[in-house]
């Protein structure tokens, strides 16, 4: 299924890269059909070639082209999700797309679309309550450490500590979550399936107001492996990421630019099978690596030194901080800044812990290392010398 995610992604980003119409991908596939039919026995080239063109061939459909339009959508990030375009007299569906704005949630822009990123002559916020403007709501009445640990804000500090995928929701934010919301209902029931399934629906408003990739990809990731254990059927942690992945791609995918998505997944796929906290670690690092060369162009090795003592001061300004969200949420605004206030108490040694790692040198990546740091992932996700070795066997026969 690994295969599957990876080729699914390297269609989307080669159909970005060279624009063929959708019908040339269709053609491609109608040609495999023959070599789909004497290649009965080993189907796994065929299983890579098919995802390759499926997911160039979703890319291709309703690609707009450049010109000035008028939309309508959430912000969140530097992108635009949710999103319509008023073109040839209807408001017509669009799939996310980057925007030059500093504008957060619903908004109405009229601007120029380049092919790549939308320019806004003109930007307003619309008001549309819904789950996705929880976030602004919430950080409009409190603020601190808490909060932006709570939806993955980060300023310059945190970026150059090297410590800002902390900051960063994504698996280890949702773990902390999930056991808060189940510890909380086990005071009312013993059943453990029940747990988890109040557990995860509590967590909903939560994902929806957060709402980047990495934290879908979490949820849906604990949601799946939750019903493949109710349903007895045995799987493994890295199929289901990968098949969460996949999924993700087939509904959009432009998702595969998210710097998001790419660092969630291919992380996550390279740190399951870790032996110990410190294996962990350097395996999340040098999966990490490559991205942030091509991203962010730097690193702060203060991350290998920092990583495993973080990891543990976060997990109780996140319990406190998703307990005054909670409380917010239902309307409790008194008892849910007093619990944000000790949040932000408790994280006083995480923000320390930003400074002085802030203290360390910033190395920097050129654009060029990410040609040679991608074999790092790579080489984590798959047994380098069982793929040479099948390869030889099947040359040599």
């Amino acid at each position: 299924m690994i295969l599957v995610f990876l080729s699914l992604c390297l269609g989307a980003l080669l159909s970005a890269l060279y624009h063929f119409p959708w019908y040339w991908y269709l053609l491609f596939s109608i040609g495999l059909l023959p070599w789909s039919f004497f290649r009965r026995k080993n189907k796994e080239p065929l299983l890579i070639v098919s995802s390759f063109l499926l997911g160039a061939f979703l890319f291709s459909l309703n690609v707009l082209p450049s010109g000035e339009y008028e939309i309508v959508g959430f912000k969140v990030g530097s992108r635009i999700t949710s999103g319509r375009v008023f073109r040839d007299g209807k408001w017509r569906k669009v799939r996310s797309m980057k925007i030059d704005s500093s504008e957060e949630g619903y908004i109405y822009a009229v601007g120029y679309f380049d092919g790549k990123v939308f320019h806004p002559t003109y930007v307003k916020t619309v008001n549309k309550p819904s789950l996705k403007t929880l976030k602004k709501s919430f950080s409009e009445k409190l603020s601190g450490s808490a909060v932006s640990l709570l939806f993955g804000e980060k300023n310059s500090e945190i970026y150059k500590s090297g410590l800002g995928h902390f900051y960063a929701v994504s698996g280890l934010h949702i773990g902390i979550a999930f056991s808060l919301y189940t510890t909380v209902v086990s005071f009312f029931t013993w059943r453990r399936d029940i747990q988890e399934s109040v557990a995860l629906l509590l967590l909903i408003p939560y994902v929806f107001s957060v709402g980047t990739p990495s934290v879908m990809r979490a949820y849906l990731t604990l949601g799946m492996w939750k019903i493949f254990q109710a349903l007895e059927f045995k799987t493994t942690s890295s199929y289901i990421t990968a098949t969460v992945g996949s999924f993700m791609i087939l509904l959009d995918p432009t998702v595969v630019f998210s710097p998001s998505f790419l660092l969630s997944f291919f992380v996550t796929l390279c740190i399951l099978n870790s032996k110990g906290i410190f294996d962990l670690t350097i395996k999340a690092y040098l999966s990490a690596l490559p991205f942030l060369c091509l991203f962010f162009g730097e690193t702060n090795i203060s991350t290998l030194l920092f990583s495993v003592p973080v990891s543990l001061m976060i997990i109780p300004v996140t319990w406190f901080a998703h307990c005054s969200f909670f409380l917010f949420l239902i309307g409790l605004k008194a008892p849910a800044a007093l619990m944000a206030k000790f949040a932000n108490v408790l994280a006083i040694p995480l923000d320390t812990t930003v400074r002085l790692a802030n203290l360390f040198p910033v190395i920097p990546l050129p654009k060029f290392l990410y040609f040679i740091l991608i074999l790092i992932p790579l080489s984590l996700l798959f047994d380098i010398r069982d793929i040479f070795h099948r390869i030889s066997n099947r040359a040599s026969l």
